[in-house]
């Protein structure tokens, strides 16, 4: 066991690394005030504590998970995770990043430029390698001799390759390996995997293998001494992948954004209505062959088009970028391209006309509502002075023919290099499927997504956030026009993420291996949480509604007080002494209920004992209402009959199991579970009045617990005693649950 950067016990790290000179200077190019680098510096060492210890010669392979948010730094991390690899002995890393090639150069270029590879005059420390084939495998050998050769690190030289994530690419890397480890022999090698959700994970059925993720496995094969990290914001794939599978990681990291970030809670949750515009007339602006554009798309530029100006104003951001994401098709793109460009030659001509009526026209139909809508959140306020409109179009006139339109799709091959962002104060990116992830819209602040939600997967909707981001301090500028299918699944999806990103965490603070995590994933029933091809472990669903969400059939003979339960069963009890003016017997019945909160029922229901099927609902319902509800959730304890004892018989599978065991009432099919035919006692005549029967004993704004005591009757033996429970839930829940069989 060894201790962390902190001083912590981290009993799955193998070995301790430290800050070395490369990870201080990356640190130190990448801007960051001291606290924030102080934690990105901390991350670093634990993620790569994780990894295999880099000893020349031995054979091992391991696959690790980071966890970040969308747009949230993720690069940096794995900037920091190479130089610090460097620092700590892996000569060779191999970056996974991304299945489009200007993902993959705008990866290398900020690698190289955040790593210092270009140099700085002194001795060289970096071997830069982009799209590596066998024939580079000599020049790298070189290096690798000569690092082993050494006996300080002055001097030793670590290649980084960047690589293309599709087969085509991947065949050239496995070459280059091959002939590296041939020459070398087992070297240390840092695997990193952009996006590692996307594209790598088997997607083939039949115990057969897709053609991406067998050229990485080849590719592993080939480097016998290696630690493989997946790095993602969207984790539900790697998470339910087989567990034996050669890509299911042994360790999750969680990364913590910085305070300026701002999420899917921030801009879905905290900030919705300042944020979300609802797109009315979706159909048109999904028509390409559309007359003119939406007015929904001019509404949104006039937005941004002001909020450029006010970014200018305040000097930050710039540039200041609008993204427009219709669809994946490039008709639609094009005429994207060709709608916005005429609006903007339009805007050109009526400033230059200087027809002071004309422009009094434009300002009115054009600008006044989005002008209202920025100065709703603060956006049209400079250095404490609110902006006028017109100081504002004045301004624009000049920057206008400056806005730099671009679009972005496999089609016609444009792309955007990351030094050409500063050449523009403003740019307009239309695109598709290239756009989705992973693809960085420098400062963007208004986005227009016309399209829908389609098949509902969890992780390509919060992928396509590009909107995500180091916001907080422009985000009184920060707008979204979006599909009311799309804006639904984000809202959603606030609330998935966050139990996950929890239940992640958790396993990285006490640093618990993911095999030791039942899966348990909080959905919306409209969303699924990944593509179900790569899904392999056996998850069940449970949906979490209104109505009887549990109704026990499967018993146990009740607990002694030494038994398993007995406290359980005691904490339910005790709610009816807790407070007397709660406890309330129902007319004419003996039943009897006291209000109180799920937040006291839950310990409980916890550790409840019942059969596996029954845990799983009682488990999904502790998750889903802690969740969505919350602990204060009223509850109302129903005791029914008054907590007196009830008669009932087994329902018939279980009279004959119990008589075939020579009347053992202790064993029902090898375990202490006793099945009865129906637990809720219908509408009966009592009294001169008529008992509405059990289900009538719900509340309509509480979660109702039914406790039924029972003694249950069996053939040519003694009865039985046996407490079940009943959970009816109000209007207002839905949700789903899946859990690992």
């Amino acid at each position: 066991m060894n201790a962390d950067v902190n001083g912590v016990a981290t009993p799955n790290a193998a070995w301790t690394p430290v800050a070395g000179d490369e990870l201080e200077m990356t640190l130190e190019r990448s801007g960051l005030p001291e606290a924030a680098a102080s934690k990105v510096r901390n991350e670093t060492l634990r993620i790569l504590s994780r990894c295999r210890e880099p000893i020349w010669h031995s054979e091992g392979r391991e696959a690790e998970l980071v966890v970040g948010e969308v747009q949230s730094g993720k690069t940096l991390s794995f900037t920091s995770l190479i130089a610090a690899g460097r620092d700590n002995g892996f000569p060779l890393v191999v970056v996974l990043a991304g299945t489009k090639k200007n993902l993959r150069d705008q990866t290398f270029e900020r690698l190289k430029r955040d790593l210092g590879m270009d140099g700085d005059g002194g001795l060289a420390v970096w071997n830069a390698l982009n799209g590596p084939a066998g024939a580079d495998a000599e020049g790298v050998v070189r290096l690798l001799n000569r690092w082993q050769g050494r006996k300080s690190e002055r001097g030793r030289v670590a290649t980084v390759a960047v690589v293309l994530k599709n087969h085509d690419a991947l065949r050239s890397t496995r070459e280059f390996l091959a002939a590296v480890t041939a020459a070398v022999g087992s070297v240390p090698i840092l695997f990193v995997d952009d996006e590692g959700d996307q594209a790598g994970l088997n997607l083939a059925k039949g115990g057969n293998e897709s053609t991406t993720y067998r050229a990485i496995r080849l590719v592993r094969e080939a480097s016998p001494n290696h630690t493989y990290v997946l790095y993602t914001a969207t984790p539900q794939a790697p998470l339910l992948i087989a567990m034996e599978d050669s890509l299911s990681p042994r360790t999750v990291s969680v990364l913590e954004a910085g305070p300026d970030y701002v999420g899917a809670e921030a801009l879905f949750e905290n900030h919705t209505s300042d944020f979300v515009r609802k797109i009315t007339d979706s159909n048109d602006a999904l028509d390409p062959d559309a007359v003119g554009p939406p007015s929904s798309l001019v509404t949104s530029l006039a937005t941004y088009l002001l909020s450029l100006i006010v970014a200018q104003r305040r000097r930050s951001p710039r540039p200041l970028s609008m993204l427009i994401h219709p669809s994946s098709t490039t008709d639609l793109h094009r005429a994207y391209e060709r709608w916005i460009k005429k609006i903007i030659d339009r805007l050109i001509t009526v400033f230059e006309a200087d027809d002071r009526e004309l422009l009094e026209q434009t300002k009115a139909e054009t600008f006044a509502a989005a002008y209202e809508d920025l100065t709703s959140t603060g956006g049209a306020t400079v250095r404490g002075d609110v902006v006028s409109l017109d100081e504002l179009l004045e301004d624009l006139e000049v920057y206008l023919p400056q806005v730099k339109v671009v679009t972005v799709n496999s089609e016609d091959g444009r792309e955007i290099q990351s030094n050409d962002w500063r050449s523009r104060p403003g740019w307009i990116v239309i695109g598709g499927n290239k756009l989705d992830r992973g693809f960085t819209v420098e400062n963007l602040a208004v986005t227009y997504m016309p399209r829908g939600p389609g098949i509902g997967n969890a992780d390509t909707v919060q992928q396509r956030g590009r909107f995500f981001g180091y916001k907080r301090t422009y985000i009184d500028l920060l707008r979204a026009w979006l599909n009311p299918g799309t804006i639904s699944v984000y809202e959603s999806y606030v609330e998935h993420d966050r139990v996950m990103r929890h239940d992640l965490a958790l396993l990285d603070q006490e640093d618990l291996p993911l095999r030791d995590w039942r899966r348990s994933i909080l959905l919306d029933p409209a969303l699924n949480p990944t593509r179900r091809a790569v899904i392999r472990l056996d998850l069940s669903s449970h949906q979490v509604r209104p109505g009887w969400a549990l109704v026990q059939e499967r018993l146990y003979s009740e607990c002694h007080p030494d038994t398993e339960g007995a406290a359980d069963l005691e904490t339910l009890k005790r709610l009816a002494s807790a407070d007397p003016r709660d406890f309330r017997p129902e007319p004419a019945v003996r039943n009897s209920t006291v209000r109180t909160t799920w937040e006291r029922v839950a310990p409980a229901l916890a550790g409840w004992r019942a059969a596996e099927i029954e845990k799983d609902k009682i488990y999904s319902l502790l998750l889903a209402i802690q969740e969505t509800a919350g602990s204060d959730f009223p509850t109302e304890v129903v005791f029914m009959n008054g907590g007196a004892i009830r008669r009932r018989g087994p329902d018939t599978e279980s009279r004959q199991t119990i008589i075939a065991v020579a009347g053992n009432i202790a064993l029902v099919d090898d375990t202490d579970e006793l099945s009865i035919g129906n637990l809720m006692q219908g509408a009966d005549p009592a009294d001169g009045s008529v008992y509405p029967g059990d289900r009538a004993f719900v509340s309509e704004d509480a979660i109702t617990l039914q406790v039924h005591e029972l003694d249950v009757e069996v053939p040519s033996a003694a009865s039985v005693r046996a407490t079940a429970l009943a959970i009816h839930l109000p209007d207002g829940f839905s949700s789903r649950v899946l859990l690992q069989d």
